[in-house]
């Protein structure tokens, strides 16, 4: 049998082109017929970014996965620079061209794999004759929410500040839970996002052939059963298959996180507790005191992962070259015992380590899975995409989390800090060995590893998308 040749299209960001390549992998794993064409962009105000996944690549040698880099753009000079999701939409459109000759010839064929911002290339594949397939590195329950605000678009003829302004919270066929207004995602509530770009990638979800979803059925059967059976989604998507936890484990060692790693060797079990906002995850300075006022004032052991905001907004987040120039005078002299203070680490290999007793987290939906696969609870603290959601999720509809924040977003001009004793208060919640917390985590703990095991149900979902790829080969 000649081989199916898929393409894979992400957008350049880390937590997207790790977990997709992860999923790649697999499903070379599970094929001897399948090959996969990577296309790598680069975002060009972001070298800190491009460096990672250029280590990435260079560290991915696996056979039958081939990588193709895309050109980077000269002039940005007349695309958005507030807005991060805006440029990358429009660095997404500047490559559509490139990519449509690319694809065009490549031996083989059989579809594309896009991710949730990639939508546009559904019509590169359509003019090819080809399928495509969306890989979700976001949760089911985000998928249900965005496909539902789309249906009462489309389908109903109300727009989505109508639909807001009927309640503030919402029921939605995806939760059990009335959703609260301050927790949906701005991609949703802010009416150029959605009408520009978020209303389009729903409807390219509807397209196409299947939408493989990085859960596992026993984390989010309520919303992944929705789809099936609920009237407002039923008969209306194509198949929806849960492959995860697919998760992210490309981690370069460096000294910094050998010394962390060490550091965490000399701590007691579960005594210490995390802090980490993603690699786009920053806070302005008066923010960081107070994060530093509410671990000081916990006592608990602490490893804090902190970045320095861009000077710019829409920028980039970096590396602070020297963390006691933000931190209150003192901080660090006094914590030197019971605290380290980083700018990265290896995520997974720190949750995974014995002495991590707990997470405060963003809750973005890889940190969320790592975090449950590690048995580690979660302290919410959201920044922005759909962060406010997953963090709603986690506390109210999974009961797998504490919440500090559910509904802090950077986007809010006028958002208020969240002071030291909110955060001492979360961080002694989270660190409580008795809450009923830490034991429903360590149960999903399990579950999600027996989901991935043969014969688990998203070994199987997995089986159900290797055939579908093949049937459809020519």
């Amino acid at each position: 049998m000649e081989e199916a040749a898929l393409v894979l299209i992400v957008s350049p960001l880390m937590g997207h082109l790790t977990q997709s390549l992860e999923l790649s992998k697999l499903i070379l794993q599970r094929s001897n017929h399948i090959s996969i064409e990577v296309l790598i962009m680069k975002v060009p105000t972001d070298p800190e970014g491009t460096a990672k996944i250029q280590s990435l690549v260079a560290a991915t040698d696996v056979e039958h996965l081939h990588f193709h880099h895309l050109p980077t753009p000269e002039d940005t000079s007349k695309w958005s620079t507030t807005n991060k999701g805006t440029f990358l939409h429009q660095l997404i459109n500047y490559q559509k061209p490139h990519i449509r000759n690319l694809v065009s010839n490549i031996k083989g064929l059989s579809g594309l794999i896009i991710d949730l911002m990639n939508t546009t290339m559904i019509d590169i594949a359509d003019e090819l004759g080809v399928p495509t397939y969306v890989f979700l590195t976001s949760g089911a329950a985000f998928l249900g929410l965005v496909l539902h605000f789309q249906t009462v678009q489309d389908e109903h003829n109300l727009e989505l500040p109508e639909l807001f302004d009927i309640s503030n919270e919402l029921h939605i066929p995806c939760f059990s839970n009335p959703v609260p207004r301050n927790v949906l995602p701005t991609i949703t509530t802010n009416k150029e996002t959605w009408s520009v770009r978020t209303l389009n990638y729903a409807r390219g979800y509807r397209k196409a052939k299947g939408i493989m979803v990085n859960t596992f059925g026993e984390l989010e059967a309520f919303a992944l059963n929705s789809f099936l059976n609920d009237s407002f989604y039923k008969s209306r998507l194509p198949p929806i298959y849960p492959v995860g936890p697919i998760l992210k484990r490309f981690e370069t060692r460096t000294k910094n996180s050998r010394d962390t790693i060490e550091w965490l060797d000399g701590q007691q079990e579960n005594s210490v507790v995390f802090l980490c906002f993603g690699s786009m995850g920053s806070f302005n300075l008066d923010q960081v005191k107070e994060i530093a006022d509410g671990l000081e004032r916990s006592g608990h052991r602490f490893l804090w992962v902190l970045r320095q905001a861009p000077a710019n907004k829409g920028g980039f987040p970096g590396e602070f070259e020297d963390h006691g120039l933000v931190l209150p005078e003192g901080f660090l002299d006094r914590t030197a015992s019971i605290g380290k203070v980083v700018g990265w680490v290896p995520q997974l290999a720190v949750l995974s380590h014995p002495a991590v007793g707990g997470f405060v987290s963003h809750c973005g939906w890889n940190s969320t899975l790592e975090s449950i696969w590690c048995g580690v609870p979660i302290a919410t603290w959201p920044l922005f995409g759909e962060q406010q959601l997953n963090a709603f999720q986690l506390v109210k509809e999974l009961g797998i989390a504490v919440e500090i924040t559910l509904d802090y977003n950077e986007a809010n001009e006028h958002q208020p800090l969240v002071r030291a004793e909110q955060i001492e208060k979360g961080i002694r919640e989270l660190m409580d060995g008795a809450n009923e917390v830490r034991r429903r985590v360590k149960e999903f703990s399990d579950k999600s590893r027996l989901a991935m095991k043969e014969g688990g149900s998203s070994y199987l979902s997995f089986d159900n998308v290797i055939q579908n790829i093949c049937s459809n080969h020519p």
